[in-house]
């Protein structure tokens, strides 16, 4: 189980990190889309109102995929938080002392197995 976990937390990591490198790859696009809507507008001389809808939502957009970066980044710092030792052992803790007597289960201290 020990070993599972382990490969488990380090796939997690990996692809929260290709997550987290996805979102600013797609907000970089989305403000060069957004620059060159405007630069586009003004080169041609056209007047503000001028794709001013679709402006709009490349901008929330924008704002959206900045909410999305911000959800991943929190979610890698509750991972972060996460004791593995703990996870792989079982946490006794949770466990009603009545479920825990009544299951003759004995809580060790240590696990000397290897990992």
């Amino acid at each position: 189980m020990r070993r599972e976990l382990i490969a488990s937390a380090r796939q997690i990591a990996g692809e929260l990190k290709a997550s987290e490198n996805d979102c600013d790859v797609a907000l970089a696009t989305n403000a060069r889309l957004v620059a060159t809507m405007l630069d586009a507008r003004r080169a041609a001389g056209l007047p503000a109102r001028t794709g001013r809808a679709a402006l709009g939502r490349a901008v929330e957009a924008i704002s959206h995929a900045a909410k999305a970066r911000d959800m991943l980044l929190d979610a890698h710092q509750e991972l972060a938080r996460l004791d593995l030792r703990e996870l792989a052992a079982g946490d006794m803790s949770e466990c009603p002392e009545d479920w825990v007597r009544a299951a003759r289960l004995t809580l060790v201290d240590g696990d000397t197995r290897a990992a």
